[in-house]
């Protein structure tokens, strides 16, 4: 069964709201127990350093913007025929998405550089902190490019005219441009390091139980006792 961009959008918008009172109720239990702690608990589980918060904020965004596009082209574009009425909205949304995304990467590229971030994180293995430093490099690349060569297709086939303008008509298959196979292939090589990226915070969460995912979380960006250390700490790791 295909699912079309108006169920498409319907399941969006239950996750969206799913995810808004899931994030509301861990920062009332966030806010509970910081006041167990300075009561009477120790705080030490408290002790590590985060990223800025509107960082943060970027990259949850950016996640849950991402996989809508990835899993919209994957489950619903790529069975819609260009004749369909249902492809014009569908491929305004996924527009008007792929145009976000490179906004917040542009906006979190510049806050990395600009803001103090924790110390480089390691997963003890040196094989394994070389496949993160590539993987998490490759991911900023891929993205990106991604992004733009979905703009540099938008372009190509005219469909800013006839998404915004409502002008003309769409091309009968998008395939006979060349951009189209590129685009093809850069989602496959986003959704394969996205899977590694998921994989490496797992076995962070799961084996070494270090604490990774706080860093990307809200709260008390610097402990007392990491001040000293993280002082300075101004370049991207």
């Amino acid at each position: 069964m295909i699912v079309t961009p108006s169920v498409f959008l319907m399941i969006e918008e239950i996750l969206g709201a799913v995810a808004v009172a899931a994030v509301a109720a861990w920062y009332l239990a966030r806010s509970l127990r910081r006041r167990g702690s300075h009561t009477g608990g120790t705080g030490t589980d408290r002790a590590s350093a985060r990223y800025h918060p509107i960082f943060v904020l970027i990259h949850w965004a950016a996640a849950f913007v991402i996989a809508n596009l990835l899993l919209r082209g994957v489950l619903t574009m790529r069975y819609i025929p260009n004749s369909d009425p249902e492809k014009i909205d569908g491929l305004t949304a996924h527009m008007y998405a792929g145009t976000l995304v490179l906004a917040l990467m542009m906006i979190r590229l510049v806050i990395r550089w600009k803001t103090r971030h924790p110390p480089k994180a390691t997963a003890r293995n040196r094989h394994l902190d070389r496949l993160a430093w590539a993987s998490h490099h490759l991911l900023y690349i891929l993205v990106i490019a991604q992004a733009l060569s979905g703009l540099y297709m938008a372009v190509q086939t005219g469909l800013p005219d006839v998404l915004i303008m409502g002008r003309g008509t769409l091309p009968e298959d998008f395939w006979v441009f060349p951009v189209r196979s590129v685009h093809y292939v850069l989602s496959r090589l986003l959704m394969a390091t996205i899977a590694l990226h998921i994989t490496g915070a797992a076995y962070h969460v799961l084996i070494l139980k270090d604490g990774l995912l706080r860093r990307m979380g809200f709260g008390r960006r610097i402990a007392t006792s990491d001040a000293g250390k993280l002082a300075g700490n101004q370049n991207v790791a």
